[in-house]
């Protein structure tokens, strides 16, 4: 008996979702404040676009979750990845909290990033990979902005 009140109860909901529209239901909410359309993220000038970002961001400089911004999960993280890089061009301000005075931090030991037995410092750039029509090319920026929409005659380079 309880199933089929369950039942009763959950096709009411689908049907009041379908008739009265979703201002009705409590299951898809708009987000709580009110943001800017996301339609820049397609023109590649997000990450300069301070304004833009500075919405998703909470006062002390984390990102806001997903269910406050009301974004999907794709464009979630194109956000995310354009606060990081806008993060490392200065752009966004330094959320960091102050050292009381007269601190002196310790210094960090450098880690080996090669994964090698020799030193770090013996590492050589490889300036000449490979002929123009044959070059190696490496990765640049995020893999996660190579669908974007790109507006310029020229194609989106990833690889340099």
């Amino acid at each position: 008996m309880a199933a089929l009140n369950v039942l009763v109860s959950g096709c009411g909901r689908l049907f009041r979702g379908l008739l009265a529209g979703p201002a009705v239901t409590s299951w898809a909410r708009p987000p709580v404040r009110g943001f800017r359309e996301v339609v820049e993220i397609q023109e590649g000038k997000t990450t300069i676009d301070v304004l833009l970002l500075s919405q998703f961001i909470r006062p002390h400089g984390g990102m806001l979750p997903r269910r406050i911004t009301g974004l999907c999960q794709e464009e979630h993280r194109k956000i995310e990845e354009c606060v990081k890089m806008a993060h490392r061009a200065g752009l966004l301000p330094n959320h960091r909290p102050r050292l009381p005075e007269g601190f002196v931090p310790k210094s960090k030991p450098q880690l080996n990033r090669y994964l090698t037995r020799w030193s770090p410092r013996s590492v050589k750039p490889i300036y000449n990979k490979g002929h123009r029509w044959n070059k190696v090319r490496m990765a640049v920026g995020s893999p996660l902005l190579k669908d974007n929409i790109s507006y310029s005659r020229r194609p989106l380079v990833l690889y340099h």
